[in-house]
């Protein structure tokens, strides 16, 4: 592990987790990580009042700075952002991120046509499978389509973990299309994909995306790929990281990345 950063950690500035930014540290000490990246959530307008998924930044990055200097013979901390983007707030996140002073910031999408994907269940009434995950990756390209301020996509394929389904696969030979879309604007672009292995967490039995999806990025010319266990609890920081490695290496990656300064730093595999 001790080449290795988990590019997509979260700790109690996430209104969905309560653990502190301490324990994950120590997590990560415990297991030789060389580093993690904080990426809290910062979902503005958030559709599901129960959450309020913002909080201080310049307060943040204080406290992380603060332990970085702690730590930072131990473990090297990240100060990122997983910013929620929606049509209606691309101007907002902008300024988040422009202001933000990160070291690396993921572009997901939580929520579509005004539903939580995680907890409202209207967005998956009266579709299809097919319709639903095809809208949900129409809203992944128009998202990066129009915001550009992003070094990462999170978790593609995140819809899968709350489809009403029994068999919540996103094959890319099914949704070809619209997936090389994604694809192809990343690359263009210079950004990034991250490899996030909450897809074990949540008894779909792969990483998000699954690995036909990397192996396509791959084809594509994609270079830069992260590694992160999406953790909301000490339990899942590294989760299943060698299920990650041991799918990039048979994919042909001979590097992974992690971002610091919104820069792609890159570590050989072992």
């Amino acid at each position: 592990m001790n080449n290795l950063v988990d590019s997509h950690v979260h700790c109690d500035y996430s209104d969905d987790c309560r653990i502190s930014a301490l324990s994950q540290i120590e997590r990560a000490i415990e297991l030789g990580l060389k580093g993690i990246a904080f990426t809290d959530h910062y979902d503005i307008d958030y559709p599901n009042p129960r959450y309020t998924f913002e909080f201080d930044v310049s307060a943040r990055r204080k406290n992380i700075h603060d332990m970085a200097i702690h730590y930072e013979r131990k473990l090297s901390l990240l100060h990122g952002i997983e910013i929620g983007i929606q049509p209606h707030v691309i101007n907002q996140a902008a300024e988040v991120i422009k202001n933000g002073q990160f070291d690396c910031v993921i572009c997901s999408t939580h929520a579509v046509e005004g539903f939580s994907l995680c907890s409202q269940s209207g967005f998956f009434e009266g579709k299809t499978k097919q319709e639903v995950y095809n809208r949900y990756l129409d809203e992944i390209y128009s998202a990066i389509s129009q915001f550009h301020d992003y070094d990462i996509v999170g978790h593609i394929g995140y819809v899968r973990r709350y489809g009403p389904y029994a068999n919540r696969s996103m094959p890319y030979k099914e949704f070809s299309d619209a997936i090389d879309r994604i694809l192809k604007k990343v690359i263009e672009d210079g950004k990034g994909i991250e490899i996030n292995t909450s897809g074990f967490a949540y008894k779909l039995g792969s990483t998000i995306p699954e690995i036909d999806i990397i192996v396509r990025y791959k084809q594509l010319g994609g270079e830069i790929i992260t590694i992160g266990s999406d953790a909301h609890t000490k339990e899942r920081v590294a989760d299943n990281f060698d299920q990650a490695l041991a799918i990039l290496q048979h994919v042909g990656f001979n590097y992974v990345a992690y971002f610091k300064n919104r820069k792609p730093v890159f570590n050989k595999l072992q």
